[in-house]
């Protein structure tokens, strides 16, 4: 039945927008014997390569014409170029159209479904399909659990592909580079850098030789786990194995080192990366601006924004101009980091609420309250939604302005836009109105503090306790 479907829809539908396969590039299919395979095959997986995949469906439907028997290698050959194709759909149906037809599956064939369902994202299928191997007394094979673990980590099972994992230790199946890469990247991304590491060493006890991508996925992890010590020595031992570390792997180390402040280290990386000929990208940048920002050292952070536009490579992604305005701010730079904020708009990229927030607090570092305030107006004009931080460093900004007026109005509007204020909103509005001598105000406000269970700081009591006692 599903032979018929098949050959409705070539017949039907692939003329219309498909040309025919030329008649020199078909192959003969006039018998079953293992010399004409060859020649099909090599035509299928050439129309897989290329995503000419109903090419490929068309050759299999002029084979199961011509042919007094399409075989196991036919079927695996057209499975294989749906799901090189991406098209898992079809390749489960050439399974199941094997079954129907009484056409033995074996190993390759079911893994090359299973190959099919993980470009396809289809981890649940890809699991059936394992599942179905066994019941039918196949042992899968490296390649078959390879395309299940992959199917799972791109699904975001990563507890499953441990399953599978630990499944294959039990069938005495070898896990190759292939399968640990991908466990090891699952674990990277979900930060799980302990993990990593361990299963690192255990690839090598098994004698499996990391790759490039290993290495990287495994420095990546360490970053995340702000172990910026373990991603250096990795990227040190990557080279002694005489492994060229790529930008993906300097990116991962640049990275791993501003997670954990170490604003050096990550310049040292810049400098060996240029050293082995490798010039850095846009992500390599975006993560040695975050380390700098991370340290203060926003005279660093502007120097590689600057070289960015040296080496040609636009600054093209928000992050990177939050980063050097973070960076601004954290160096008490408001004149710098407003200056990145018109370059953003100059660039035609549009700042979000953590651009102007980080803003709005350099000028709040800077006493410039009226700034502060006139970043909150232009958030407004563009319809972003200042969150609790923005207005943190707006209450402060007005704080240090003796702005007590202005100070109170923005924790009313806090509660107004469903914002509930912290500790800090409270502190500096209190503080505000001590320095307005508003007392009555911030009393006021200490009492809304003790109703909502926030505790003020033991330095806000003390000032009035002193102020108290003053009057």
């Amino acid at each position: 039945m599903i032979g018929l479907v098949h050959s409705f829809w070539l017949r039907r539908v692939v003329p219309r927008w498909m040309p025919s396969i030329s008649r020199e590039s078909r192959p003969d299919v006039s018998s079953t014997s293992s010399s004409s395979l060859r020649p099909f095959e090599a035509a299928v997986k050439d129309c897989g390569r290329t995503q000419r995949w109903i090419a490929a469906l068309q050759l299999f439907c002029e084979t199961s014409r011509t042919c007094v028997e399409v075989s196991a290698g036919h079927y695996i050959a057209i499975v294989g170029a749906c799901g090189r194709a991406r098209q898992w759909e079809w390749a489960l149906s050439f399974l199941s159209e094997m079954v129907e037809k009484r056409v033995e599956a074996n190993a390759i064939s079911y893994s090359a479904g299973i190959s099919a369902c993980e470009k396809g994202r289809q981890w649940q299928r890809a699991l059936w399909l394992l599942s179905e191997m066994r019941e039918t007394k196949l042992q899968p094979t490296v390649i078959s659990y390879s395309a299940g673990i992959s199917a799972c980590d791109e699904g975001g099972q990563w507890q499953l592909s441990l399953l599978l994992l630990s499944e294959m230790r039990e069938a005495k199946v070898k896990p190759d580079v292939i399968i640990y890469s991908a466990r090891i990247s699952s674990y990277e991304k979900s930060g799980q850098w302990q993990q990593a590491l361990y299963l690192f060493s255990e690839m090598r006890e098994a004698t499996v030789e990391p790759d490039v991508i290993v290495y990287s996925a495994c420095i990546s992890a360490c970053g995340k786990g702000t172990q910026w010590q373990h991603a250096l020595s990795l990227l040190s031992d990557c080279c002694d194995a005489r492994l060229q570390p790529n930008v993906v792997s300097y990116n991962a180390g640049i990275s791993a080192c501003g997670n954990g402040e170490q604003w050096q280290q990550a310049l040292s990386l810049f400098s060996k990366m240029r050293e082995a000929t490798l010039e850095p990208n846009v992500i390599s940048c975006s993560a040695g601006i975050s380390a700098c920002g991370a340290c203060e050292q926003w005279q660093q952070a502007l120097v590689l924004l600057s070289e960015m536009w040296e080496e040609k490579l636009e600054p093209n992604d928000i992050s990177i101009y939050n980063a050097g305005i973070s960076a601004c701010e954290k160096g008490c730079q408001w004149q710098q980091a407003l200056s990145l904020l018109r370059e953003m708009l100059e660039a035609k990229l549009k700042p979000d609420v953590i651009s102007y927030s980080a803003g709005i607090s350099a000028c709040e570092k800077g006493d410039k309250w009226q700034q502060a305030l006139s970043l909150l107006v232009e958030m407004r004009e563009v319809t972003l939604e200042p969150n609790i931080i923005s207005y943190n460093a707006l209450i402060s900004a007005c704080e240090k302005g003796e702005q007590w007026q202005q100070a109170l109005s923005l924790l009313s509007e806090m509660w107004e836009a469903k914002l509930k204020p912290d500790v800090i909103s409270h502190n500096a509005g209190v503080s505000a109105c001590g320095k307005g001598k508003q007392w009555q105000r911030a009393l006021s406000l200490l009492r809304e503090m003790w109703q909502v269970k926030l505790e003020p700081s033991i330095i806000q009591l003390l000032r009035w306790d002193q102020r108290l006692r003053e009057r």
